[in-house]
């Protein structure tokens, strides 16, 4: 799988969780679907984020951060 669609299938993923949870407590489709694509999103930006902070932890220290 490509890295670039690692964050879109996470942020899918929270989305279709948050939707059924929102589901489950009986809440009209359309708000389950508006919190689902909320948390879709976030889950997107945070899957980003958290790429780059792995990226910038793995990288090789400079002689300046010495």
């Amino acid at each position: 799988m490509p890295k670039k669609f690692r964050p879109i299938i996470e942020g899918l993923a929270v989305g279709c969780v948050f939707i059924s949870i929102t589901m489950l407590f009986q809440i009209p489709l359309y708000m389950s679907f508006i919190i689902g694509a909320l948390a879709a999103v976030g889950g997107y930006r945070n899957s980003i984020k958290m790429d780059k902070e792995k990226a910038a932890k793995n990288a090789p220290k400079t002689s300046d951060d010495e």
